[in-house]
């Protein structure tokens, strides 16, 4: 019948996504205690709110699509503003039977459930971070608390477009590259994300394109698919991924070692052998881990694992990077930056990172916050796995006598030579000039001869580790492109001096 618009496909997509590391999406309010506030829904359960999704998504969408496909896709504001194609919903979680949550729950349903009494708490997770001064040490008022979600929370999101204004011909190919943005290890969610926090992996998935001139089939359908009948247990979306990572560096520790500040003892000892006053232990944090079976999964919280957090390797990294920029600097003719240099400097002069190292750590402006830029290298928690620990007493020396001061014993828990692996990741298109490049490979060399601590109490030979011999260590520093601008001029300056 002439004069009758046919009715386009609406498509549907549902993901399940896993947090792999803890996540911290705030609301920029402070909770009683804490320095943040996690974002929670209305049975006071945190979710992952959909303007974060779709910023994250089309941040990440941009390196992928063309301009024009990129405002195609997720709208644009201004003189001739358009709106997203795309519908997202929140990111509903899910509790302890792997069941999205609808609507509101009792106080008493939400207490009955392992996994939602412990997120509906005030601080389900947190990490104590503190800021490091240039000579090693805690900052005065540097200390600060991340409240966070722990790994292993998973949650439901449900993605909505219409074919109605997409053409035909590219709209599987685009499709298919969106998508692909969900398994890329640079779409995380939150908080310190170039710091191992907010990780996501996509669990289970399905699409769905139905044709509205089914009518009542169609109507059938979007109802199920809106009531959250249809849970997905695997992935029938086949995701297509990019290797982003350009150094995995297996470590073992020569001896004795620790890293952070925990609470729990991770050793077991026989009774009397340890007791309640350890005053330093090796950070741990509990996860939650799913059972494996395929038809019914269940969430249990496991007993605290070792952990080397992301921002303590980087913060170890960052401070070598920048002596080896500043020796490259050096050897470019350019005016040396050392130590001996700077006796009369003032403590700011001292703290002040050099700008030099912006491109790949980041630079934070607080005159012009437009000219800050945030880094790109990502750096992902480490799990630490080890056989034994032991229990070390240590006396406490007074610094003018250098005798014991009395009362002031204190002991610590070591780890026997664990073992670890450091990933490191780098955003697509980043430039490094030649002396960052270099100075990024000389502190990995570092670190696989021995010459790098990474842990706790390297003043007392307790961080000291090297390149594991049973794994290969793994380094493409060549896939980080260099920014050719400054070649010829560093070279022109290297055959000046």
């Amino acid at each position: 019948m002439k004069g009758v618009m046919r009715m386009g496909k609406i498509y549907l997509t549902r993901l399940i996504v896993e947090t792999t590391s803890p996540m911290a999406i705030n609301t920029g309010n402070r909770e009683i205690g804490f320095d943040s506030q996690l974002a929670r829904d209305a049975n006071n359960l945190p979710y992952l709110p959909a303007t974060s999704l779709a910023g994250v998504w089309r941040n990440l969408a941009k390196d992928f699509l063309s301009e024009v496909s990129l405002k195609k896709w997720f709208g644009y504001a201004g003189k001739e503003s358009q709106s997203s194609v795309l519908t997202i919903s929140n990111g509903i979680i899910h509790n302890s039977q792997n069941k999205p949550v609808k609507g509101l729950l009792s106080q008493e349903e939400i207490n009955q459930d392992s996994l939602l009494s412990l997120l509906v708490q005030a601080r389900p997770h947190n990490r104590e971070r503190v800021s490091i001064n240039d000579r090693g040490v805690a900052k005065n008022t540097g200390k600060f608390d991340q409240i966070l979600l722990p790994a292993g929370i998973r949650f439901c999101i449900d993605i909505k477009f219409y074919d109605d204004n997409l053409p035909q011909n590219t709209l599987n190919e685009e499709w298919q590259t969106l998508l692909n943005c969900w398994q890329n290890p640079m779409f995380a969610l939150g908080a310190s994300t170039r710091n191992g926090l907010g990780k996501i992996n996509v669990i289970a998935s399905n699409f769905n394109a139905i044709d509205l001139e089914d009518g009542i089939k169609a109507a059938q359908q979007i109802k199920t698919h809106a009531l959250l009948e249809d849970i997905p247990l695997k992935n029938s979306v086949n995701f297509e991924t990019e290797d982003y990572v350009f150094a995995k560096l297996p470590l073992k520790a020569l001896d004795n070692w620790r890293a952070g500040a925990g609470t729990q003892l991770l050793g077991r000892y026989n009774h009397g052998e340890a007791d309640k006053s350890v005053a330093m232990i090796t950070y741990s944090e509990p996860q939650f881990e799913w059972s494996t079976s395929a038809e019914k999964q269940i969430a249990k919280l496991s007993e605290p694992k070792a952990i080397l957090c992301g921002s303590s390797i980087k913060g170890i990294l960052a401070h070598r990077i920048a002596f080896h920029w500043r020796r490259h600097e050096a050897l470019t003719g350019k005016e040396a930056m050392w130590a001996e240099d700077m006796e009369h400097a003032t403590h700011q002069q001292w703290e002040t990172r050099p700008e030099g190292l912006k491109a790949l750590l980041g630079f934070a402006d607080e005159q012009e916050h437009d000219n800050s830029i945030a880094g790109s290298l990502y750096v992902d928690d480490c799990a630490i796995s080890f056989q034994n620990t032991t229990i070390r007493h240590h006396n406490s020396i007074d610094r003018f006598t250098g005798g014991v001061r009395k009362g002031a014993l204190y002991s610590e828990e070591l780890l026997y030579q664990p073992e670890f692996t450091i990933s490191l990741a780098i955003k697509k298109g980043t430039k490094l000039s030649v002396s960052l490049k270099n100075a990024l490979s000389d502190t990995l060399h570092d670190l696989k001869m021995g010459l790098l601590p990474m842990g706790a109490g390297s003043g007392r030979g307790t961080s000291l580790v090297m390149a594991n011999p049973a794994i290969p260590w793994l380094v493409n520093i060549d896939q980080i492109e260099t920014n050719t601008d400054n070649v010829d001029e560093a070279e022109t300056q290297g055959e000046q001096a």
